[in-house]
């Protein structure tokens, strides 16, 4: 097979590294990632500058394309400028963070699998929820990568399309943990923002924030899921609905 691995995190990230290890065994895996980290840039692409691509050798991944672009950027110049033969599968992440829900409309990492399902091309998103009390588990999450991008590449989706993958903070040890198929959650963080005044008031300055676990909740869906430790799998359409 011939892969396309990018993120949002950067081409330095140790996410990136932990899913180039459990797909190599599949093929020839190019990788072609943002340069500095791209969260939340969504479906961003570059149209009114030259991007830069930057060969660069990094001792676990090779030779990598850093991309002075987008997760979306990345996907395309592969498609068209960096990859001789055709691309059977583009692998986005693993993110350091849960993409759930309506989050997938900001995520950079999910905008590069749904810029892939674009082109006509296999796509997977990969993400892993954040624990502030722990380091990320990527080996764990480099195990079941290992496993569940082979099973799903064997599984075709009803329409155009592409699979969004959240594993919990806390990875599952077990092999036989459950994988559930679960929609996308509907319902946005709570959010809040910090107001703070400049030169007398004529520059206000918001500071984000949000509480990622404290959103309501309807139903099972990839959020329900991966807060209570699960690993949530979701078929996502490009247009409309399967």
């Amino acid at each position: 097979m011939n892969i396309v691995l990018t993120n949002d995190d950067g081409y330095q990230a140790a996410g990136l590294v932990a899913a180039f290890e459990a797909i190599q065994h599949l093929g020839t895996v190019h990788v072609v990632a943002p340069k500095t980290e791209r969260s939340a840039c969504s479906h961003t692409v570059t149209l009114r500058r030259p991007v830069t691509v930057e060969r660069v050798h990094q001792e676990k991944l090779g030779t990598v394309f850093a991309v002075d672009g987008t997760p979306a950027d990345c996907v395309r110049l592969a498609f068209a400028a960096l990859v001789e033969h055709p691309i059977n599968l583009v692998v986005s992440g693993v993110n350091h963070g849960a993409n759930t829900g309506v989050d997938t409309f900001y995520s950079g990492t999910v905008a590069g699998a749904r810029e892939a399902a674009i082109l006509g091309i296999h796509a997977v998103a990969l993400s892993l929820a954040r624990r502030v009390d722990a380091e990320p588990d990527w080996p764990g999450v480099s195990r079941w990568v290992e496993r569940m991008v082979p099973e799903l590449l064997k599984e075709a989706l009803p329409g155009p399309g592409f699979w969004n993958v959240n594993f919990p903070a806390v990875v599952p040890t077990d092999a036989k943990a459950p994988i559930q198929r679960v929609p996308l959650a509907i319902h946005p963080m709570p959010m809040s923002f910090d107001k703070s005044e400049q030169e007398d008031g004529r520059i206000l300055q918001f500071d984000y924030g949000a509480s990622y676990w404290l959103r309501d909740v309807t139903g099972p869906s990839d959020y329900s899921v991966v807060r209570d430790g699960g690993i949530a799998v979701t078929a996502i359409p490009l247009y409309g609905k399967f």
